[in-house]
């Protein structure tokens, strides 16, 4: 279209790059939203197995490393008050499941321990946290 001298053209803001690049803004946080997933937990080396999902709710984590040092939440925690802690972040939180990460190293006696300690604190929905096989 020819602008003939002397005729003021208004600028024009283009309002359909603008969307587009909003959309693309909004798909990469939800896509990236979905995949990311809050550990709560100590980095441990987690054992290997073929039926490993991922948990898709909110739970209490409880953490055991190599050593049998233990962590609720990330907190370290004394073996004689993980009862009392569970129940205090029960309250706390509402969270009425438990995930329990040990570390492949950690003697099975403080695993077990553990979850009598879960069980205890009066909390039935235990989940024992592992890698799936192919996981690096």
């Amino acid at each position: 279209m020819k602008v003939k001298r002397g005729q003021k053209r208004r600028p024009r803001m283009e309002m359909i790059p603008l969307m587009d690049i909003t959309f693309n803004l909004l798909s990469f946080f939800v896509y990236i939203s979905l995949f990311m997933v809050l550990q709560r937990g100590v980095p441990i080396k987690l054992p290997k197995a073929d039926t490993a999902e991922t948990a898709r709710y909110e739970a209490i984590t409880v953490s055991i490393d190599a050593q049998g040092n233990i962590f609720l939440e990330g907190r370290p925690v004394p073996r004689a008050e993980l009862t009392r802690a569970i129940v205090d972040e029960f309250h706390s939180t509402k969270r009425e499941s438990v995930v329990l990460r040990a570390d492949g190293g950690a003697s099975y006696q403080v695993v077990v321990e553990a979850l009598d300690s879960i069980r205890m604190a009066g909390i039935a929905k235990v989940s024992l946290e592992a890698e799936p096989r192919g996981a690096p």
